[in-house]
């Protein structure tokens, strides 16, 4: 038992990710088949909940047939994960207007059965959003992968909010709320669909290297070539970082990289990131709206930076 465990611990955070990913689609698999075939004889609202769960497998095992094979393009494959996220997004969406707008409520649970919830939903928040940093640079079915076990952490944290109001609720009025949250989570789900689908075009990832040569030296007003360093600032956040596009100048050449800066949540203090991790569930939902208003700024962030060069007299270089 030693020997796999030393294994395991051996491998690099990309294969150690594909292997938590296989070992958590064989769990899940099962589970959903299950759902799947009791629903059919006693419930439908397990047939809903299997529908969601089997399409967010779908697309978890697309990524990892993205990393382990390439008989498809990235563009196909990248498009059947948006589409199974879609579906899902669409599934859930129906399973919470039908289950609360007709008037049904979940099973009643005792109080440690819904702290034990709790605290799963936030640990696998928490994991997925530290997923998700961990993942920026490493490709994007890897981020991908990230991005849906964090869709998935959202409907575990309203799952946990549902039983908390069904246990202190003597009536069913908290189930409208409870739906219109549903819609809301479900909806974001399909936002982060239409995201995976335009990433390769819209985001830094993957384009972070820019190399320009100068062609019109009289048009240059942005580059001092008596300096090493050159620094743009292409778009700014203090909550979330500024993107930069950091390089070096040589000659005629300015070659770099487009980074972010530090975070609000990197520069705080960590009494700060303790408070701000007790009011999580508070929280989480600002961030997202906030990040999410980020993303629209700096869509297709290469382009704009090739922009402002072109329009200082500098050319894209063509790297191989």
């Amino acid at each position: 038992m030693i020997h796999p465990i030393r294994k395991y611990r051996a491998l690099s955070y990309e294969q150690r990710t594909v292997v938590n990913t296989i070992i958590g689609l064989c769990f899940s698999t099962v589970l959903a088949g299950g759902k799947l075939a009791i629903g059919l004889f006693t419930d439908y609202n397990l047939v809903s909940i299997a529908i969601y769960t089997l399409a967010i497998l779908f697309a978890k095992y697309e990524c990892i047939l993205g990393i382990k094979s390439d008989k498809k393009t990235f563009i196909q494959r990248n498009r059947r994960i948006a589409a199974f996220l879609f579906v899902a997004s669409a599934a859930y969406i129906g399973f919470m207007c039908r289950m609360f707008f007709t008037g049904q409520r979940l099973k009643s649970r005792g109080m440690l059965y819904v702290l034990l919830l709790a605290t799963i939903s936030f640990c696998e928040l928490g994991f997925a959003i530290a997923g998700l940093y961990r993942t920026k640079h490493r490709g994007y079915f890897y981020r991908d992968i990230k991005i849906i076990n964090f869709c998935v952490a959202l409907i575990a944290i309203l799952t946990t909010q549902m039983s908390i109001l069904n246990l202190k609720s003597e009536t069913g009025d908290v189930s409208i709320f409870n739906a219109y949250t549903g819609v809301g989570v479900g909806c974001f789900i399909a936002l982060c669909a239409v995201y995976i689908l335009i990433a390769p075009k819209a985001s830094v990832i993957g384009r972070e290297h820019n190399k320009f040569l100068l062609q019109r030296e009289k048009s240059n007003r942005l580059v001092d070539f008596g300096k090493e360093k050159f620094e743009l600032v292409l778009c700014r956040s203090n909550v979330y970082g500024d993107y930069i596009y950091r390089a070096k100048v040589c000659e005629n050449t300015v070659e770099g990289d487009i980074v972010r800066g530090s975070s609000l949540w990197q520069r705080m203090p960590i009494v700060l990131k303790i408070g701000c991790c007790i009011l999580s569930e508070i929280l989480v939902f600002p961030w997202l709206i906030g990040r999410a208003v980020l993303f629209f700024r700096s869509v297709n962030l290469p382009a704009r930076l090739e922009r402002t060069m072109n329009d200082n007299g500098f050319v894209k270089a063509d790297e191989k």
